[in-house]
């Protein structure tokens, strides 16, 4: 009888062990608790936010350079950027691919120099979905003044193409390097 009652127990021990097994490692593939199925899933988000890193450091990156072609080519056609700070005379709302080249055709010949430094991205749960910060530092030709921002942005991606993108910037930083020489 006692050996009957130490079965249960030790499966319960073993249990346990392989729960704080878990918790401690932060997977539960790792110790063959999720079927291969469910690892496969968790592999292949993992795999999608990767990707979608790399097109926000692209972004970032293309843009820099002014490479505007291939920067455009990381939009999805039903593209939107969102700017709900924006100054008044400038877009709030960019809607489609189109509108968006439109939108950025000058930057090329109205800007220097241009880095975007410290950019940190934070994964969000869905693997389409990331959060990012980081610096600009522009050279704004039209007035000659630096302008250096900070940005918080929201990428929402479509089958590895930007969707969405939501851009908070502060407003007055704007105005003050661009003066009204974007409404022109």
């Amino acid at each position: 009888m006692v050996h009957k009652q130490t079965k249960p127990f030790m499966a319960l021990k073993t249990r346990r062990t392989v729960l704080r097994s878990v918790l401690a490692g932060g997977t539960l593939a790792a110790v063959g608790v999720i079927h291969s199925s469910v690892a496969s899933a968790v592999t292949k988000n993992d795999q999608i936010r990767q990707k979608n890193e790399r097109v926000v450091r692209d972004f970032l990156d293309l843009l820099s350079k002014k490479r505007m072609d291939t920067w455009l080519e990381l939009w999805d056609k039903d593209g939107v950027q969102d700017m709900p700070y924006s100054p008044p005379g400038f877009p709030k709302r960019l809607e489609g691919k189109a509108a968006i080249a439109r939108h950025y055709s000058a930057l090329p010949s109205s800007v220097g120099k241009m880095v975007f430094p410290d950019l940190v991205i934070y994964p969000m749960v869905d693997p389409n979905t990331l959060y990012a910060e980081y610096r600009g530092e522009i050279e704004v030709l039209a007035t000659g003044k630096p302008y250096n921002n900070i940005y918080a942005g929201l990428f929402k991606f479509r089958n590895g193409k930007i969707l969405l993108y939501r851009e908070y910037y502060n407003p007055m930083v704007f105005t003050e390097a661009w003066g009204d020489s974007f409404s022109k």
